[in-house]
């Protein structure tokens, strides 16, 4: 029998691994494997000897305790060497010293507690599954499953301050796509912000939640502008901070700042496909349509079929007054979300007889007969009712959206799609609710044209 007086059953650490003799487990953030128990003998007096060299003997006399052959240690060395992902060829864990025997390269880490390391592990392992969950552009199932993640994440390991963190930003991105309303979700990201906050000050991630809160619920802008920045400053790799404050930039109207954000988070992950559908989106705020439609392209190369890119082109062709390429990216979104053919058609006929109006108004009320339109399709009719120019509903969906804490209502200060309602003694009223000032539409109006007048057909 193997000496283990050091504690090495106990548990240890062995690089990322967690390594748990009494279940024959190897735990690292993202796999779980279960050994043999020869393997795992094997592995804790290679632990109990690191970096001294075992010779083959002492394998026999210790750990096989009866003869075997050379084969036998090798297959079994290779075994071991495939769980913990090592290469032979350039070994991080065990080193093969020919003629002489192996060493473990690596010192082990006791655990002062089985269960809690177990459970630490666990909480990391489930945490960074929950990040993979998100990675690429997050939809309603993707962002359920980060929760789960997430969620079991905290219930293994209250005190994780990273999973408490990554819990509190999935709430701020199911708000911001209408997969629950701000009202119930960004209290609890705020909660989750502070708890995680007190147990990590230096974790950036731990930021974003709180910033989200103070603007969308207090209507703080200072003290989100401040959670912003150290949260940058803390990691200024993080892409979801800077597209964040992008959004928050733009809607205060400080748009070169905002396109700087957008453009610095799609840097720091140029293949996060949420970072690049932001940009297109903060540049045509700006009224930098050019700009605007290129970033588009790029995005339509990758991802062809995404909704909210079609719609999103729409919109952006009816701000330049391109009437059959509104209709054009229209039919593309309904082909997106998979419409019945009877759709098509009526889209098509609502467009022959009334126009961009016509087909607005018709969309309009396909989307006022769903029995639960959700968060996202209330901010489309918001807009589409801005640009039909049904002013009482639309500032009666507002309302709803402001009880619900939406953060999309942010957008009313800068996109030129709600121009139409700012005559509307309503709609200051409603900037100020939200904490926001009106904008120079001069100057709005004076950069969109020169834009506009740069503009080229597409290729």
């Amino acid at each position: 029998m193997i000496d283990l007086s050091r504690g090495l059953l106990k548990g240890f650490y062995l690089a990322e691994w967690f390594v748990l003799a009494e279940d024959g487990s190897l735990r690292s953030p993202d796999r779980v494997y279960r050994i043999e128990p020869l393997l795992m003998q094997l592995l804790v007096f290679l632990c109990s000897r690191a970096r001294q060299v075992v010779t083959k003997q002492d394998l026999l006399d210790i750990v096989w305790c009866r003869l075997v052959s050379d084969e036998t240690i090798k297959a079994s060395i290779h075994q071991l060497r495939r769980a913990l992902g090592d290469d032979p060829r350039r070994p991080r864990f065990i080193e093969t010293l020919p003629k002489r025997g192996y060493r473990l390269m690596v010192n082990p880490v006791l655990a002062m507690s089985a269960s809690r390391s177990t459970d630490a592990v666990s909480a990391q392992y489930l945490v960074e599954r929950g990040r993979a969950a998100l990675g690429g552009q997050p939809n309603r199932a993707s962002l359920k499953q980060a929760e789960l993640y997430f969620e079991q994440a905290v219930r293994v390991s209250p005190e994780n301050a990273e999973a408490l963190a990554e819990l509190g930003r999935t709430y701020v991105l199911m708000s911001s796509m209408g997969v629950g309303t701000g009202s119930a979700l960004l209290p609890l990201a705020r909660r989750l912000a502070i708890r995680a906050i007190e147990l990590d000050p230096k974790l950036a991630e731990s930021r974003l939640p709180l910033a989200v809160a103070h603007f969308v619920l207090d209507h703080d802008f200072e003290s989100a502008e401040r959670q912003f920045r150290e949260g940058i400053r803390l990691n200024s790799k993080d892409s979801l901070t800077h597209r964040w404050y992008a959004r928050f930039l733009s809607f205060q109207n400080r748009h070169e700042e905002a396109v700087t954000e957008a453009r610095r988070a799609l840097e720091v992950d140029p293949l996060m496909l949420a970072a690049r559908r932001e940009l297109p989106k903060i540049l045509a705020v700006a009224g930098r349509y050019d700009e605007a439609l290129k970033e588009t392209h790029r995005l339509a190369e990758i991802v062809p079929d995404m909704p909210e890119l079609h719609f999103g082109l729409t919109l952006f062709y009816h701000l330049i007054k391109l009437e059959r390429e509104v209709f054009t990216s229209f039919v593309a979104y309904l082909q997106s979300l998979n419409v019945a053919p009877p759709v098509l058609a009526e889209a098509d006929r609502a467009f022959a007889l009334g126009g961009v109006h016509g087909l607005f108004s018709f969309w309009v009320g396909v989307l006022e007969n769903e029995a639960k339109p959700g968060p996202r399709n209330q901010w489309h009719l918001i807009i589409l009712y801005a640009l039909v120019g049904n002013k009482d509903r639309c500032f009666e969906i507002m309302e709803a959206a402001f009880i619900e804490r939406s953060p999309s209502l942010l957008w009313l200060a800068a996109s030129p799609l709600f121009e139409k309602l700012r005559p509307d003694a309503r709609y200051s009223d409603f900037l100020t609710r939200l904490g926001l000032k009106e904008p120079n539409t001069k100057q709005q109006s004076a950069v969109r044209e020169v834009s506009s007048s740069r503009y080229t057909i597409l290729q």
